[in-house]
């Protein structure tokens, strides 16, 4: 039997709410079930509850914490094995997202942990649509130094319709993507290379056995579980595992960002852009990336004043004050003649954070370094934004001083004066990509990554098509 959307919510007492559920009940039919403008659900999918559990929960279990003369205590326990795997990447990000799939097209089982619902870090959470750092100019020509799956992405988003262009001369500087379509993308990639994936965990620390690393702990709605693995990959952006792992690093503050989107910028009749009725320039005007959805323009407030990102009480100033600034500038764009229907459609779920923890790696890509011989060791380049060059980046800069089974990739590499490019995202999807292949040969081998032979990384990241 079959029932159609609205003789559903009839029966649910919900008539008037078709539009808000349409798309959820679309999602549990099958595709070719559905009709022109009709949606159905099958009878077996009975949305009422069904299982019901009553949990006695004793104190004699042990509390989470306790008080003891006006300090708080977190007592010695058992926590439970969730899952084991041969590696776990923690972190959705560009990096992770792209250290999970190298590692489990690798051959391994791989776990990847995020705290979000979608995968995309920065990229997708936190609106930073433009993809940057992807060609470096050699002899006039402009050299693209972006391949692998951060390439293979980019190509798969053109044919899916959410980019606006390719790592081409024309788009070297920045093609800009879809936020919603990327997310999508990121899901399929994940699930064809058979990574076990977990939404809604956060990392919190590490489980090691004196030097080494051997598996993660993550919070989540189920409480403290751990998740055993032979190698881990540290994709949090902040070297939130290296940190708690006793890792040493360099701790920067950097200008913060907050990105939104703004709708119906297609229909601006004004003749003069990104000036009020005054003529005075807007302070923070959207950025025109020829965005695929036409209606949407990217705007960036930043960077703004510089701010400790790992500081909650900042953290949570700045997003109040950059979401009222956002709002209250809007305002004054719609009372500008021909910006009266101009309004903001998204606001970025994840402040810009820029730069917090660097590791102190075997090595350092400083400016220096990067303009350089090439290392012989080179397994990731970034293109140039602004140091007029590429950067070669050596497998020593993913493996941290002091700790083992730990390798780092994203916007925790580099130095000051190389962070603004490192930390973007395709660089950030080269160094994941290095870093899962890293995990993946030595969870095989049974080795530390430190003493991986890395000619045999660097020709597994060539057949994979990775620039070297």
């Amino acid at each position: 039997m079959q029932i159609t959307t609205r003789e559903f919510l009839k029966k649910l007492g919900l008539a008037g709410a078709a539009g808000a559920t349409g798309a959820a009940l679309a999602d549990i039919a099958p595709a070719e079930k559905a009709t022109a403008g009709k949606f159905y659900i099958r009878e077996e999918d009975d949305w009422s509850i069904k299982r019901i559990f009553d949990i006695q929960h004793s104190m004699t279990d042990g509390p989470s914490s306790f008080m003891k003369d006006g300090k708080v205590f977190r007592p010695m326990r058992e926590v439970p094995i969730f899952h084991e795997t041969d590696v776990v990447v923690v972190g959705g990000g560009p990096a992770g997202f792209s250290a999970a799939i190298a590692a489990a097209r690798a051959g391994v089982k791989v776990a990847l942990v995020e705290r979000y619902g979608s995968l995309g870090g920065l990229f997708t959470n936190g609106l930073v649509l433009l993809l940057m750092a992807t060609s470096e100019k050699r002899d006039g020509k402009w050299k693209l130094v972006t391949k692998g799956i951060a390439k293979e992405f980019m190509d798969r988003g053109l044919k899916e319709g959410i980019s606006n262009g390719d790592f081409t001369d024309k788009h070297h500087w920045m093609p800009t993507l879809d936020a919603e379509g990327s997310k999508y993308l990121m899901d399929k990639m994940i699930t064809e290379a058979k990574v076990e994936m977990f939404f809604h965990s956060w990392g919190v620390d590490v489980i090691q056995d004196g030097a080494e690393v051997k598996g993660v702990i993550f919070e989540s709605k189920q409480g403290t579980q751990a998740i055993l693995a032979k190698q881990v990959v540290d994709a949090t952006g902040d070297g939130d595992l290296l940190f708690n792992a006793g890792g040493n690093y360099r701790q920067v503050t950097h200008g913060l960002g907050h990105c939104v989107q703004l709708a119906n910028m297609d229909r601006i009749t004004a003749k003069t852009f990104h000036r009020d009725k005054d003529g005075n320039m807007f302070p923070h005007w959207p950025m025109r990336g020829n965005e695929p959805n036409k209606g949407l323009w990217w705007g960036n407030m930043g960077p703004g004043p510089k701010g400790n990102g790992l500081d909650v009480r900042e953290l949570s100033r700045a997003e109040i004050n950059f979401r009222r600034r956002w709002w209250e500038q809007v305002r004054e764009m719609q009372k500008t003649p021909g910006w009266e229907k101009v309004y903001i459609a998204n606001t970025c779920s994840q402040i810009g954070v820029r730069a917090t923890r660097l590791v102190d790696a075997e090595a350092i890509v400083d400016a220096a370094a990067a303009r350089g011989p090439k290392p012989a060791d080179t397994i990731a380049w970034a293109g140039d934004c602004g140091l007029g060059c590429g950067i070669a980046i050596p497998y020593r800069q993913l493996i941290p001083k002091k700790v083992e089974n730990l390798l780092c990739c994203g916007r925790m590499l580099g130095a000051p004066d190389t962070i603004d490019t490192l930390r973007l995202i395709t660089p950030c999807m080269t160094t994941g990509e290095a870093a899962g292949a890293a995990a993946a040969l030595a969870a095989k081998a049974g080795i530390r990554p430190r003493d991986l032979n890395v000619k045999s990384l660097q020709k597994a990241l060539a057949d994979a098509n990775v620039y070297i």
